[in-house]
């Protein structure tokens, strides 16, 4: 899996959405460019707690390094950087082995 980054301009205020890529914030990622996608927003599990923002970590180059999850009420302060086109229709199939 690769993703080639191509970078455009978002609007203030956005909302949160699959294909929505944001900068690491710190760590080892800030420091070598590293930045996270939006690959899906889950339901609510309890009423305790709320919809989660799953988040694909890739490298400046788009190839993937790992994976987080933040709860939608940290993202939807999040500006995106940029948009992956393409991940809302993405649909996959598990089979038997």
């Amino acid at each position: 899996m690769k993703i080639n980054v191509e970078v455009g301009e978002f609007g203030p205020c956005e909302p949160a959405r699959v294909g929505n890529v944001y900068p690491i914030k710190g760590g080892r990622g800030l420091r070598y460019g590293h930045m996270q996608v939006l690959i899906a927003i889950t339901e609510p599990r309890e009423q305790w707690q709320g919809p989660a923002a799953l988040m694909l970590v890739i490298t400046k180059e788009g190839k993937p390094v790992g994976v987080n999850s933040y709860g939608m009420h940290y993202v939807d302060d999040l500006q995106p950087i940029a948009f992956v086109e393409g991940l809302e229709e993405m649909t996959l199939t598990m089979r038997s082995l």
